[in-house]
C-alpha cells in the first residue's frame, strides 16, 4: 500500500500544528505508556489512542501507511496499528479523524472556480503538555564507537562495541539525551553524529541538544528547577 502524499500541509491552515512539519514516523513506548508522532520539527506525545483522532484526516492516512515502531503484538498498540490500517482501507468508518471547519470568504473569489474562497481550518491535536523523559542506559562511554541518524525511524542510534557483542541505543526524542550521564554527554559532544546530507537538519537536532547539555552541565540527576534558576539569573 503506497503512502499518501505528504505535502498537504502547505494547502491547509493548521493552527498550532503547521510549524511541526511533516510526519516521519510514529511509535509506542510501553515503559512511558504513550504514543509518539515524530515530525520534522519535534515529537508530539499522545497519552490515549483515541486522542490520535484529533489529527487531521490526511495525517491519519499517513500513520496508517507507516509501521508503528515498538508495537506490542498482543497489546493495545498492536491492535491500534491493525485498526488504523483497516479504517484507512474502509474510509474511516469508526475511527473518524478530525474534520476541518469550512470558512467561506464572501469578499474573496477563488480565481479558478470563480466562487467565494473557502479556507479549511484545523484545530491543534490533543497532545501531552510535558515531554515524558525516557530512562537511557548510563556510563556507556568506554564501549562507544559512533552514533548516527536513522532516516527510516527518525532516531539517533548510539553504537556500542562490547567485544563479541555489539549493541545499540536508539533515541527517538532529542530531549531524551538530557537523561544521559555527564560522562556520556561529553562523549557524544566530542563526536559528530553521522547522517546522509539530506538528513543533516534532523540529525543536528540531536547534536544541538548535546551541545546545550554540555554547555550548561545538564545530565541525569541534575535538578531542572535549579538549572532554570541559573539560566534566568540576571546578576
Amino acid at each position: 500500500m503506497p503512502p499518501p502524499p505528504v505535502e498537504y500541509t502547505k494547502f491547509y491552515n493548521i493552527r498550532g500544528s503547521h510549524e511541526w512539519g511533516k510526519i516521519i514516523s510514529w511509535a509506542y513506548f510501553s515503559d512511558l505508556n504513550v504514543f509518539a508522532v515524530k515530525r520534522e520539527g519535534g515529537v508530539q506525545y499522545f497519552r490515549y489512542a483515541h486522542e490520535l483522532k484529533t489529527l487531521p484526516g490526511f495525517e491519519m492516512n499517513r500513520l496508517a501507511c507507516l509501521k508503528l515502531l515498538y508495537a506490542e503484538e498482543g497489546g493495545r498498540s498492536g491492535w491500534l496499528e491493525r485498526a488504523l490500517k483497516f479504517e484507512y482501507r474502509n474510509k474511516w468508518v469508526n475511527f473518524k479523524p478530525q474534520r476541518p471547519q469550512r470558512i467561506i470568504h464572501k469578499n474573496k473569489i477563488n480565481p479558478i472556480t470563480k466562487r467565494p474562497k473557502v479556507t479549511l481550518k484545523w484545530q491543534p491535536p490533543t497532545t501531552m503538555k510535558k515531554i515524558p523523559l525516557r530512562k537511557l542506559p548510563q556510563n556507556f562511554s568506554r564501549y562507544f564507537k559512533w552514533w548516527n541518524y536513522d532516516s527510516r525511524t527518525g532516531e539517533a542510534v548510539i553504537v556500542l562495541d562490547k567485544g563479541d557483542d555489539w549493541e545499540t541505543i536508539r533515541v527517538y526524542d532529542p530531549m531524551w539525551l538530557t537523561n544521559l550521564s555527564e560522562r556520556d554527554v561529553y562523549t557524544l559532544y566530542k563526536c559528530q553524529i553521522f547522517s546522509d546530507i539530506w538528513d543533516m537538519e534532523q540529525a543536528l537536532q540531536f547534536q544541538r541538544v548535546i551541545e546545550v547539555c554540555f554547555a550548561y552541565e545538564i545530565h541525569a540527576g541534575v535538578s531542572w528547577k535549579e538549572k532554570t534558576k541559573e539560566f534566568l539569573r540576571t546578576d
